[in-house]
């Protein structure tokens, strides 16, 4: 990339040499071709009236495209190595026009962006009656807004947009195709703020046809916008049935995959004695910290196959396994797991054995030593 960086401070001082005026927008470029598709991104510097002032810096925006959208490079340029490239992307609003080099699929220079005269025209044809300055058309170009587009969003039924609804609707990635699929599928969204946010929200066709595959059909759009949003995939769903676990809503697998409940931890359970739960046990269990970790070394201890209430009982109590080896350590063997956890509760320490057993009192069962502890009797 050193190598692309040097070739572009040339290109730029050269640029700057030219004797044609400098255009209103111009900027610098990255690229990296994969598998028949270009990531391009330009940086340029905005006008200082844009945003109303409140921007500082350089602007710049990124965007995959098919490398049958740019003309001028090959269609298959994983590994392009050129000097000097030249390329341009054709848009109603205006041309963007590259000039650099590449490295091994990856490349770098300055463009340059020529505004379509009949632009203007064309948008105040539609009804777009606002002067379009050279930085709002260069962004229309960048992102393919025109007369093309905002017709065919019209014709699947979100007419009336402004300039900047459709703008914003196409930076998000809703395209006709996208519409059109959504459609297909069964989902009509009325508004052009809604259909931005389902496609923000990952939720596409695939999506749709991988849950209704899965089990999930005539869904409301809201449910499956909030599934998406907490990572309930059909692969998620998928890993795990495999375990064996059903959840009867939607709503029940979102509860699931927002407390962590994940097919690894299914099976270290069920490795350790605890098969068939359901998801609410799940949940329970792994919201209080129990883990397969835990119930080994609380079965190391002699207390194996406990019901799922002792084990999380235990565990909110503070009793580890190293407070139960401690306590027999000092003689306190054969006990329950219940007068385990009271004396935990009652601040029955190694320590506090030690101390007392030093001060003549040598009770050695969970009743005495709470009794112990209550009464003080101990400090003297």
């Amino acid at each position: 990339m050193h190598y692309l960086i040097a070739l572009v401070l040339a290109l730029f001082h050269a640029f700057l040499g030219q004797t044609p005026p400098t255009p209103d927008i111009n900027g610098t470029w990255t690229a990296e071709l994969h598998g028949g598709e270009v990531f391009l991104q330009v940086r340029t510097a905005p006008p200082p009236e844009w945003n109303g002032g409140r921007w500082g810096g350089d602007w710049s925006s990124g965007q995959t495209l098919s490398t049958d959208e740019v003309s001028g490079l090959p269609a298959s340029g994983d590994g392009l190595t050129a000097e000097q490239i030249k390329f341009e992307l054709h848009r109603e609003a205006g041309t963007l026009a590259f000039q650099g080099a590449f490295r091994e699929g990856r490349g770098a220079g300055l463009f340059t962006f020529a505004p379509r005269a009949q632009f203007t025209a064309e948008m105040k044809a539609i009804g777009y009656v606002d002067e379009l300055s050279p930085w709002r058309r260069f962004q229309l170009a960048l992102h393919d807004v025109g007369p093309k587009y905002i017709g065919a969003m019209k014709a699947e039924g979100y007419g009336a947009l402004t300039l900047d609804q459709a703008q914003r609707a196409r930076t998000h990635g809703v395209t006709v195709d996208y519409v059109k699929g959504m459609k297909a599928e069964g989902y009509t969204v009325a508004s052009i703020e809604d259909i931005v946010r389902t496609r923000d929200h990952g939720v596409t066709p695939d999506y749709v046809k991988a849950m209704r595959a899965a089990g999930y059909k005539d869904v409301p759009l809201a449910d499956l916008v909030r599934a998406k949003d907490h990572g309930v995939t059909p692969e998620f769903l998928q890993e795990l049935r495999g375990q064996g676990v059903s959840a009867p809503t939607l709503d029940a697998w979102v509860r699931l995959r927002d407390h962590g409940i994940r097919a690894a931890y299914i099976t270290e359970l069920k490795q350790n004695g605890y098969d068939k739960l359901s998801p609410e046990e799940l949940v329970r269990l792994h919201d209080h910290g129990v883990n397969a970790a835990l119930i080994r070394e609380l079965a190391a201890q002699g207390y194996k196959n406990l019901p799922i209430d002792e084990v999380v009982r235990a565990k909110d109590h503070g009793v580890s396994p190293e407070y139960i080896a401690d306590m027999k350590q000092l003689g306190l063997k054969d006990l329950t797991l219940e007068q385990i956890v009271r004396l935990r509760d009652h601040g029955i320490t190694p320590g506090f054995v030690n101390h007392a057993r030093a001060q003549g009192y040598n009770e050695d069962t969970a009743e005495g030593l709470i009794a112990l502890k209550n009464r003080g009797m101990w400090r003297r």
